[in-house]
């Protein structure tokens, strides 16, 4: 049985890290936004579509018979159905949070949005598909706790940083002419897509951490029903 968990959870962390570096090489950020139709929507679309589906699958055979071919389908279709949910998410967000002149600020909800609906996600998993009960003891996740705070923390201090730049920016050069020809809001909107896009860097490393940590600490908190 041990054994078994520590194939599982090698499994979720191959899997985290590979959605991860695809995600950052080919979107950035894989986030899907319905009536935005190009590349980078379905390439997020096909990530999380098999991320889900892996996540799905381990957390099947928790208790079930390995490499059934019924399960194979059902974890692709559970992933699909997932992929949508999120999308939804997203698309939501776009509508609402995402309308305002500040790249950092929807970079930092995407990414944000990401952890929470893998927490989500990861304890549905674990309760209805993998039928594990949470202990009311939950012992020896110090360490990972400390590691998921810190993680938020350094991202925390890597937008401080940015958003400092831009208010010494706008400060500085606010109000030269080329700026106020161009629209401060627009100049705020050009320097903070530059800085969100560096940002993502320390983003991924960030959520992929949190993704592979999250699933951990459950695996340690719960026990067979």
């Amino acid at each position: 049985m041990e054994d078994q968990r520590k194939n599982e959870l090698a499994a979720v962390i191959i899997a985290t890290v590979v959605f991860g570096i695809l995600g950052r090489l080919l979107v950035r950020i894989p986030y899907m936004v319905f009536g935005d139709f190009s590349s980078g929507f379905f390439i997020s679309i096909v990530l999380w579509w098999i991320y889900n589906s892996v996540l799905f699958y381990v957390a099947e055979q928790m208790y079930m018979d390995k490499g059934n071919k019924k399960y194979i389908t059902k974890s692709i279709l559970f992933g699909f159905l997932a992929t949508l949910i999120k999308a939804g998410i997203d698309t939501c967000m776009d509508l609402t949070i995402a309308r305002q002149p500040n790249m950092l600020i929807l970079v930092a909800v995407m990414e944000i949005s990401m952890i929470l609906y893998i927490i989500g996600l990861d304890c549905f998993l674990f309760v209805k598909v993998g039928k594990r009960k949470i202990q009311k003891e939950k012992k020896g996740i110090t360490a990972l706790v400390s590691v998921f705070c810190s993680l938020l923390i350094l991202y925390a201090g890597t937008l401080f940083y940015y958003k400092e730049q831009v208010q010494y920016a706008v400060e500085k050069y606010g109000n030269m002419q080329e700026v106020q020809e161009l629209g401060l809001d627009r100049a705020i909107w050009n320097l903070t897509t530059v800085l969100g896009r560096r940002s993502t860097t320390v983003g991924t490393i960030v959520y992929v951490g949190c993704f592979i940590i999250v699933w951990w600490i459950l695996e340690k908190i719960t026990v067979e029903e």
